[in-house]
C-alpha cells in the first residue's frame, strides 16, 4: 500500500465567546472528555514535533524525510488551533484543571531532556497509534448532536491523524527500532495520557455540579457516563490491541471514505497548503 500524501493545511477556525463546553448537546461527560483531549494537544504536541526535530538528522531515507516534514508542520497546526479553542472555554471556568495542564508540561519537558531520543520516539509511536484508533472510532460515532464548530476542529485533526498515520512508526523503527522497546513505552505513554484525559475529565465534571444537577443530578451522570464507556470501549479497545501486535504496520489501515471526503473538504477550506509526498 502506497504512502499516503500528507498536505499541511493552515486553517482559521473561529471559536465565539459563547461556545458552550457542553458542545455535544445533553452529554457533559462526552464533551469534557473531549475538551481534555484538546487540553492535552497544547502541551504534547511541541513534545512531538521537538521529537522528530531531533530525529531529523538521523533520517536517511528521503521520502520518510519529507514524510517527517510534513507531520512536523500538522501538528504545528494541531496545537495552535486547539490553543484557539481552550482559550474559549476556559472562560466558563474549569480552574481546576489548571495544575494538571502544569504537571503534564513539566513531564513533556523532562522526558525530553532527561529520556533518550528512543524513549521519545517509542512515545510518540504510542500516542499516535491510540489517536489513529481513535479517529476510526470517531469515524462510526454519531455526531449529529455536536456543535458544528467543534465538529469542524475535530474532524480535520482526526483526518491528519490518519493521513500522518505511519510517519512516527516509520521514524521510530528507522532511527531506533524494537518490537518489545516500542510496546512498553507504547502502553506508558497511552497510560501517561489516558490519567491526564481522566482527571482532567473528572475536574471538569466536578467544576460543573450546578450545569450537571440541571441534566438530571447524579443518577443521570452516572447513567451517561456508563452509555458513553459502552459505545466508546468496545470498538475503541481492538483497534488499540491490534497495535501491539508484531506485524503490525499503520500502513495497513485504510482510510474510511468519509474521512477521505473530509480531507477534499479540508483541503478546500484551507487558507493556504503545502504538500510532501
Amino acid at each position: 500500500m502506497s504512502l499516503e500524501p500528507i498536505t499541511i493545511r493552515r486553517m482559521r477556525f473561529e471559536f465565539p465567546a459563547e461556545l458552550d463546553p457542553v458542545f455535544i448537546e445533553g452529554e457533559p461527560e462526552e464533551s469534557y472528555v473531549n475538551v481534555s483531549m484538546s487540553l492535552l494537544l497544547p502541551y504534547l504536541e511541541p513534545y512531538l514535533i521537538r521529537t522528530m526535530t531531533a530525529a531529523k538528522a538521523k533520517v536517511t531515507d528521503p521520502v520518510l524525510r519529507e514524510q517527517l516534514e510534513g507531520f512536523i508542520g500538522q501538528e504545528g497546526q494541531h496545537y495552535r488551533e486547539h490553543a484557539k479553542f481552550n482559550e474559549a472555554l476556559r472562560a466558563k471556568g474549569f480552574t481546576s484543571v489548571a495544575p494538571l495542564e502544569q504537571a503534564l508540561e513539566e513531564d513533556y519537558r523532562r522526558f525530553a531532556k532527561t529520556r533518550s531520543l528512543r524513549f521519545n520516539l517509542a512515545y510518540a509511536e504510542g500516542f499516535e497509534a491510540m489517536t489513529t484508533a481513535m479517529a476510526l472510532v470517531f469515524v462510526g460515532l454519531d455526531r449529529s448532536k455536536w456543535d458544528p464548530r467543534a465538529l469542524d476542529l475535530f474532524s480535520w485533526h482526526l483526518m491528519e491523524e490518519l493521513e500522518h498515520r505511519t510517519v512516527a512508526f516509520d521514524v521510530y523503527h528507522h532511527v531506533a527500532g524494537g518490537y518489545f522497546y516500542r510496546v512498553g513505552v507504547g502502553l506508558y505513554a497511552q497510560a501517561h495520557l489516558m490519567r491526564f484525559l481522566i482527571r482532567a475529565t473528572l475536574a471538569m465534571v466536578a467544576d460543573s455540579s450546578e450545569r450537571l444537577e440541571q441534566l438530571g443530578g447524579k443518577r443521570a451522570h452516572k447513567q451517561r457516563w456508563n452509555a458513553l464507556n459502552l459505545r466508546v470501549l468496545p470498538r475503541l479497545l481492538p483497534k488499540v490491541l491490534r497495535t501491539y501486535l508484531p506485524w503490525y504496520h499503520p500502513r495497513g489501515i485504510e482510510m474510511p471514505p468519509v474521512v477521505r471526503q473530509w480531507r477534499e473538504r479540508f483541503t478546500r477550506e484551507a487558507t493556504s497548503t503545502r504538500g510532501c509526498p
